[in-house]
């Protein structure tokens, strides 16, 4: 079949994605990538089947971008071609580590938003009961809660086909709502207040404190990966209904006063990912819609902890009302369009919502394997049956494994102090965290 010749424009999202890949055309520093493990007797027909009907009707998977004119615009791949690879490490002396190189050297291929596809699956397997489906995808197509919609869709379709069910009806995965949600935004009073909300915000914001030397991004990054017991996210609830919070917030205002102790810093600004879906079609189709928003702080070390987290709620509920305005126009606004240049240090990434799905007749868990392209750090907390994955990824261009771990330690550090002491002040905390120089001397 020949390709759609309908061309759409992009949404703010897909474009941001569009503009950071044009910096660097061949790179594949904004491939995305996740791993199911799935344990116990797989049915790989059904298995096949599911990813074939699931990945097929994602148009964001099958999209191709180019320049009409002076406008950016994307056609739909009618064909859909879905191709799945498959790979065996099941001999290996270690299946897992054998697969997570072959996944590392795919993260390698460089991306072309204009005729090659945006995305490659492959089912892996490691042994007799043991199998991986591995998912790439451009950050063009798909943030983590569309990832999350295509893995609920196809253990849908597995657990239906397995267990002899009808599946549920197929998905209305069109661009096309989407699309039309945000130009009705674009159009409409609220558009303007944002921007001019954002242009007094950070008209006269200067390089944003971060804890490493200002780099490009490289083609990859390194991580520095913990999964911290259920416990602790009950410790960590205890402590934010103690002060009158959620988890959220208590977190975000823990890695500010954890970016103070380690930058000595007091301007901050963390970019804040949000979803951007509710109320919106976004909601139920998988595409790229989050965005980033900074929120920026005057760290005062006189300040209790306490009150650092009443400071950082009053902000997360004034940005609220403006975090639909997309960070590239932010960018664009304030003259930073053509370049690396960035408005807030680490990037805070929570995903509180829902990340369970079940494969009928197997035990299945997600590997994250790539977030893409890091400017900073970027910091992912998700609570999940098993724990609570609390991860920092890094641009090594500006960190070496050695650093990122002293400061991964320092912030788990930061959330053991202010939960014992919840009324110590900013700079107290501070002068217990070790700095990054006398963390890497010792």
């Amino acid at each position: 079949m020949e390709s759609s010749t309908v061309a759409l424009p992009l949404t703010g999202p897909q474009y941001g994605m569009w503009a950071g890949q044009q910096l660097d055309p061949d790179s594949p520093s904004f491939w995305t990538a996740e791993a199911i493990e799935l344990s116990g007797p797989l049915d790989l027909a059904a298995l096949e089947a599911a990813l074939c009907d699931t990945l097929s009707a994602c148009d964001a998977l099958h999209m191709r971008y180019r320049l009409q004119g002076e406008e950016v615009v994307q056609t739909l791949d009618a064909a859909r071609p879905v191709v799945i690879a498959h790979q065996d490490y099941s001999n290996c002396e270690d299946p897992w580590r054998s697969a997570r190189a072959w996944m590392d050297e795919d993260l390698q291929r460089s991306a072309d938003l204009a005729q090659r596809p945006l995305f490659a699956t492959a089912l892996i397997r490691l042994g007799e009961h043991r199998h991986l489906w591995y998912l790439r995808a451009h950050h063009i197509a798909l943030d983590g809660f569309a990832y999350l919609l295509l893995i609920h869709r196809v253990a849908e379709l597995y657990s239906a086909g397995v267990g002899g069910r009808a599946a549920g009806p197929a998905r209305d995965w069109s661009l096309a709502a989407t699309i039309a949600d945000e130009a009705a935004y674009r159009a409409s009073p609220r558009f303007l207040a944002d921007r001019d909300y954002w242009t007094q915000r950070f008209g006269d914001v200067g390089e944003p404190a971060t804890l490493g030397p200002k780099c490009a991004p490289d083609d990859s990054s390194h991580s520095q990966r913990r999964l911290l017991a259920p416990a602790e996210y009950a410790r960590w609830q205890t402590a934010a209904r103690g002060l009158g919070t959620d988890w959220a917030t208590w977190l975000i205002a823990s890695i500010f006063a954890w970016l103070h102790a380690r930058s000595g810093a007091s301007d901050l600004s963390l970019g804040l990912l949000v979803m951007n879906r509710l109320g919106t079609p976004a909601l139920a189709v998988p595409c790229m819609a989050m965005n980033v928003v900074p929120l920026r702080l005057r760290i005062d070390p006189q300040q209790g902890f306490e009150g650092l987290v009443r400071t950082v709620a009053g902000g997360l509920r004034e940005l609220r009302s403006h975090q639909r305005y997309n960070y590239e126009w932010m960018r664009r606004d304030l003259g930073l369009a053509d370049g690396h240049a960035q408005l807030y240090g680490p990037v805070v990434n929570l995903m509180p919502f829902d990340r369970g799905f079940v494969f009928e007749g197997l035990h299945s868990r997600a590997h994250p394997i790539s977030v893409g392209s890091v400017e900073d750090l970027d910091i992912t907390v998700s609570p999940m049956a098993e724990g609570i994955r609390f991860d920092i990824e890094a641009n090594p261009q500006a960190y070496d494994a050695a650093t990122l771990q002293a400061h991964h330690a320092a912030l788990c550090e930061v959330l053991d102090a202010v939960i014992a002491e919840p009324a110590i002040s900013v700079g107290a905390l501070a002068r217990q965290i070790s700095s990054p120089r006398t963390a890497e001397a010792a």
